[in-house]
């Protein structure tokens, strides 16, 4: 009757009448319809029938088993829950001839685990895109950097589903996530020997919040959990830095990221926080390979350096056409002139405010390491660090609220 009309019967079907054909041995009319149901994106369909089949023992049969672990597949990223009982519920009724069907369903469960934690919007995000890899996704939009800054944070060395996601992202934004997992999963084993050394000494480990808080209080100590931190982020060294702001960004191309990336290096990872000579040291160094690589652009720098706003406005706002707003090079001139900052006052709170803009979230990582005690524009830092936190413009996560607040607050120290 519905042959040539799957749409129709897709329309029509109820999900007891899916469960009584289950029941009956027979999943011709379920798999049409919950195909269609997925073609179309009526998730919430999708939702009902696992939690019908989930709650019914009439269709735990070995013909449903197929039916179970596909739609576990499917409601994998959406409604990671759901899909996780559907593959519990089928895994005891599942024989040979179901390896491929349940190794498929583990990548996609895999997958979804990933970002379960995060929000529905997000996780519908990642399932459009985990669902079509040879799409070629721009990675630009907010949502799209968002995502990408995010993912980051829950990525691990040996994270599961790492395929579906490796397949739809930029190449040379997935190797630096992997580099930079892997420096936080170091720091995280160096902290906890510290820790135990510590405990046999009879000295509870203690936890620094305040990386920066005064220019004599050179040691202090590693926290307890290096991922939530700025000295976690400090010692994780500017690659992670560089990661947020040029690849989960931008997501340029490998040749263009390798180029700002290649510019800069971390500090030696130490068990004692930098004093500023040494971080006035390691923006000295970062300049001048900054510099060398914007050379073409130092009649800007120098106009930008030592000239007004109003002088300025045109190639700082983005509007030249030597340095267009979505260019590298736009992006680069902002970080040179945080490094070497402009003379006049309202330049230097001008390319604060213009980074934040270009760049949003991913600027407080650059400013964490230019707010230490004498550095030439730290008090423009801290007070774009409180105009952010009051800008109905940005919406910042909790994380972010903190690292703004962290900065905003060493006035004076």
């Amino acid at each position: 009757m519905f042959e040539d009309d799957e749409d129709q019967l897709a329309e029509l079907a109820r999900i007891p009448d899916l469960i009584i054909e289950m029941g009956s041995g027979q999943v011709n009319v379920t798999c049409m319809v919950a195909s269609r149901w997925a073609a179309r994106g009526e998730t919430h369909r999708l939702s009902r029938l696992a939690d019908a089949m989930v709650a019914s023992h009439a269709c735990k049969n070995t013909c449903a088993v197929e039916v179970m672990l596909a739609l576990a597949a499917t409601l994998a990223v959406t409604r990671f829950s759901r899909a996780e009982q559907l593959y519990n519920a089928a895994l005891p009724l599942a024989s040979e001839e179901h390896q491929e069907a349940l190794t498929d369903a583990r990548r996609w469960l895999a997958a979804g685990r990933v970002v379960c934690s995060a929000l529905q919007e997000e996780r519908d995000f990642w399932d459009l895109r985990l669902r079509k890899p040879k799409t070629n996704w721009p990675w630009l939009s907010k949502a799209e950097r968002e995502a990408l800054d995010h993912l980051s944070e829950r990525l691990t060395t040996d994270i599961e589903g790492a395929d579906l996601f490796r397949a739809v992202l930029p190449e040379n934004w997935w190797d630096m996530a992997m580099k930079c997992a892997q420096q936080q999963e170091k720091l995280a084993i160096a902290t906890k020997k510290l820790e135990a050394v510590r405990a046999e000494m009879g000295t509870p480990p203690k936890v620094s919040t305040e990386p920066f808080a005064a220019a004599d209080r050179v040691i202090r100590e590693i926290p307890s959990h290096p991922r939530a931190g700025p000295f976690a982020r400090f010692v994780l060294g500017w690659v992670c830095g560089c990661v947020a702001m040029a690849l989960t960004v931008l997501a340029l191309p490998p040749e263009l990221v390798n180029r700002v990336l290649g510019t800069v290096r971390t500090p030696a990872v130490s068990l004692s926080l930098p004093t500023s000579a040494e971080m006035e040291a390691w923006r000295n160094e970062t300049l001048q390979k900054k510099a060398a690589e914007m050379k073409q652009f130092e009649a800007q720098h120098a106009l930008a350096k030592t000239g007004s706003w109003r002088e300025n406005e045109q190639v700082l706002s983005g509007h030249s056409k030597e340095l267009p707003y979505d260019s590298q090079q736009y992006m680069n001139l902002l970080v040179w002139l945080h490094l070497d900052p402009p003379k006049d006052e309202e330049v230097r709170m001008r390319v604060c405010k213009l980074l934040l803009d270009r760049v949003e979230g991913s600027a407080i990582s650059l400013w964490e390491m230019l707010v230490y005690p004498g550095s030439a524009n730290a008090e423009d830092i801290k007070n774009a660090a409180r105009s952010a936190l009051t800008d109905a413009v940005f919406r910042w996560n909790d994380e972010e609220k903190k690292r703004l607040s962290a900065i905003a607050g060493k006035a004076g120290k």
